[in-house]
């Protein structure tokens, strides 16, 4: 599945021009990781990214939670572009663990809790 990436705001600005490369990089990474989930990937100013999964949640306070949440990865303190794809892996991972979902390809289950540490 090849990630579908929108660049909501197109600046000559050379931070958001390396942002969008690493934004799809990012992207890529956790559709060949965890397939078939819905990952939104954005940046920030800084060279941060924010990463967030879009899933549907069996009760509406689960599913406020997970709307609200995500991960970033500070891209300014890697000191390369495998340190990032690490943080980026890593950081879905958890994230798929703190909702209850396999590591792996989604195959319509539904998250069953958000653990908070």
């Amino acid at each position: 599945m090849i990630p579908y990436l929108v660049t909501a705001e197109k600046t000559p600005d050379a931070e958001n021009a390396q942002m969008e490369l690493i934004a799809q990089m990012a992207a890529q990474l956790l559709a060949k990781h965890y397939p078939n989930y819905w990952w939104m990937v954005g940046w920030m100013p800084g060279l941060a990214l924010c990463i967030k999964l879009r899933i549907m949640a069996p009760d509406l306070a689960l599913q406020q939670l997970i709307d609200n949440h995500g991960f970033t990865v500070d891209c300014a303190k890697a000191g390369s572009i495998s340190e990032i794809e690490k943080a980026v892996k890593d950081g879905g991972g958890e994230w798929l663990e703190r909702l209850g979902l396999p590591r792996s390809a989604w195959k319509g289950d539904m998250p069953v809790a958000l653990e908070t540490a």
